[in-house]
């Protein structure tokens, strides 16, 4: 679900940015900033990188009662919706003469989630069905913060923002029949069914 969510993210940035600024390539990636390259395949060199620094409940959300009062009666339980608050980074990843274009790029970014602030099935019919509301809001962060976040991430400073992402999952149950390889070797890890 989180996966999913980043993804469509870079998605709906990518298609934004594309016509924009007459691109072919994708320039947006999900990826944490210490990575440079991934086995060959992706290197996050004069790219936009979405990622995670943090994930929490909503606190805006009402956690699920018993229903009936809590009455030692038998009631059919339902799945409650899952809400999460995100903290996802978009961070400019560019330097030399590109550094200029990244904040271009990251300008265009900002532009593109102030005039789109919520993302739900009405005006966003490719949301992936599991997801049934994406809202973002900038966050302002403090300078000290700020620069405790780059250093546990390990990472120099980039051009970026902290959106706090608002994310509704109508049905948890979702979550724990997604289907898959995971992207790792270690066999371990691999989701086992049964």
């Amino acid at each position: 679900m989180l996966d999913h969510c980043l993804n469509y993210l870079c998605e709906r940035m990518n298609q934004s940015l594309r016509p924009a600024f007459d691109l072919t390539e994708d320039m947006v990636v999900v990826s944490p900033p210490a990575d440079k390259e991934t086995n060959g395949q992706l290197t996050t060199e004069n790219r936009v990188l979405v990622f995670l620094s943090n994930l929490e409940r909503d606190p805006f959300s009402k956690p699920g009662g018993i229903p009936g009062g809590g009455h030692q009666q038998r009631v059919a339980l339902t799945n409650k919706p899952l809400y999460l608050t995100l903290s996802v980074v978009i961070a400019a990843n560019f330097s030399g003469a590109g550094y200029t274009d990244g904040l271009k790029i990251l300008s265009h970014l900002f532009a593109f989630f102030h005039r789109n602030p919520v993302l739900n099935h009405q005006n966003a019919p490719d949301l992936p069905a599991h997801i049934e509301q994406i809202a973002m809001e900038m966050e302002s962060i403090p300078g000290n913060e700020l620069s405790h976040m780059w250093s546990m991430l390990g990472s120099k400073y980039l051009p970026s923002a902290v959106y706090r992402v608002r994310l509704v999952v109508p049905d948890s149950e979702t979550i724990l029949t997604q289907t898959g390889r995971l992207g790792t070797t270690d066999p371990t890890l691999n989701r086992k069914d049964g």
